[in-house]
């Protein structure tokens, strides 16, 4: 363990604590497919240089790409905005809060984009199935026959023609 693997285990550290609404490591081990123990290593600058695990944890906190190597090689770390809500791996989606903290808060458990027309530029709408954490197979089972009724729905909306735009 050297100084440049603590001071980006540092700085990932202090962007994690200064999200908003805040995140705790387990949540991010959970989130990202590793164990808590990783997430805790890498926070403490027990690694040698900057890996693909690393470079997830930078993502997973909306660092941009090859910001986790320049801090390893001395630049200084993002400044802190702890009352700015993220958009998680990437900064480039503004949701609204109250959208992030819904998608931080429970488990997806399916996505669809449903096309609002024949051409791409018709638009979309974006589904994203969540259940509680920690749901049982039950609920789960429940939600999806919802979700499959609902989704049946909106393909249909989204397959009927707009008359009124054609004249």
């Amino acid at each position: 363990m050297d100084e440049k693997s603590r001071r980006l285990g540092s700085a990932l550290q202090a962007a994690r604590e200064g999200r908003r609404p805040r995140v705790r490591q387990p949540e991010v081990a959970e989130q990202m497919g590793v164990s808590r123990t990783t997430i805790q290593n890498i926070e403490a600058g027990k690694f040698t240089k900057v890996n693909q695990t690393v470079r997830d944890y930078a993502a997973f906190l909306g660092w941009p790409d090859g910001r986790a190597e320049q801090i390893f090689d001395g630049a200084a770390p993002p400044e802190a905005a702890p009352d700015a809500p993220t958009a998680g791996a990437n900064d480039s989606l503004p949701l609204p809060p109250a959208v992030e903290y819904e998608l931080r808060s429970g488990e997806t458990l399916d996505t669809a984009v449903i096309s609002l027309g024949p051409d791409e530029d018709d638009g979309h709408v974006i589904v994203v199935l969540q259940g509680r954490k920690g749901a049982t197979p039950e609920e789960v089972a429940r939600i999806a026959a919802r979700y499959r009724k609902a989704r049946r729905y909106l393909q249909g909306l989204a397959a009927d023609t707009d008359e009124v735009a054609d004249d």
